[in-house]
């Protein structure tokens, strides 16, 4: 048994020394990455970047919805500032404005040959406010300083105000519930960056990652209170979330 047990240590011995000379004779792997100064210590970036979208629907169909009349939008504003650091890294602020708004005239909802749901007479409007910092890294694509990559990382709170109204039977008979919310987002949003000239860049910027904690409290008819506390974690690529602005480098 003893006899075993040492040509067993003698073994793995031998194979840990193969292992170790074959590491030490291996080349160290070399993927090309460049690091340039695509933006300078010490400039100041400031810009804004803005999204906005409309609907209109005329007796419009889609699966389970049909008859479908109304109108909405959404618009979404967003001015920030930041200060490089270091080269290629950045600390900022921003400031994001969101307002929607959503009117049904008439919807309803088929689900099955007994069961059909009429909606109108509907509407929702709502506008959130958020304060933001972030941190920016920022790369170079190819040997040029005209295109670039960078990935934002931000922390920011928001305050949100919303009322949904419903009429009945008439102007006279109309229901409503107004709401206000407050909600903390940490989230990293990648990008791209070209520059038209020395000074102002076209960028876009995509949220793909994000952790979201949001608690809202309403009001109905100015008797019946409620509340509601959601939290998630998304990643995912959503079109509707791209952000096209332009960037003054100072």
């Amino acid at each position: 048994m003893k006899t075993i047990s040492i040509y067993l240590l003698l073994l793995f011995s031998s194979i840990s020394l193969t292992f170790a000379q074959g590491n030490e004779n291996e080349p160290e792997f070399d993927r090309g990455i460049i690091d340039r100064v695509f933006i300078p210590k010490g400039q100041w970036l400031v810009g804004a970047t803005f999204n906005y979208s409309e609907h209109s629907n005329d007796n419009y169909q889609i699966l389970m919805l049909k008859n479908w009349e109304g109108k909405g939008h959404n618009f979404k504003v967003s001015p920030f500032f930041g200060y490089f650091l270091k080269d290629n890294l950045a600390v900022g602020g921003r400031f994001t404005f969101v307002k929607s708004e959503l009117n049904i005239d008439a919807l309803e909802l088929d689900l099955g040959e007994d069961i059909n749901i009429s909606i109108d007479g509907v509407s929702n409007i709502s506008q959130t406010y958020y304060t933001s910092i972030f941190m920016r890294n920022y790369i170079s694509l190819g040997k040029g300083n005209r295109f670039g990559l960078f990935n934002e990382t931000s922390i920011s709170y928001g305050y949100g105000q919303s009322k949904n109204t419903n009429i009945k039977s008439g102007p006279h008979d109309v229901s409503g519930v107004y709401s206000t919310s407050h909600e903390l987002n940490i989230g990293m949003s990648p990008g791209m960056v070209a520059f038209i000239n020395n000074n102002i860049a076209l960028e876009v910027k995509m949220d793909i990652i994000g952790f979201n904690m949001k608690t809202t409290e309403q009001i109905e008819n100015q008797v019946e209170t409620g509340s509601r506390r959601t939290s998630s974690a998304s990643f995912d690529i959503d079109i509707f979330s791209l952000n096209i602005g332009l960037t003054l480098f100072i």
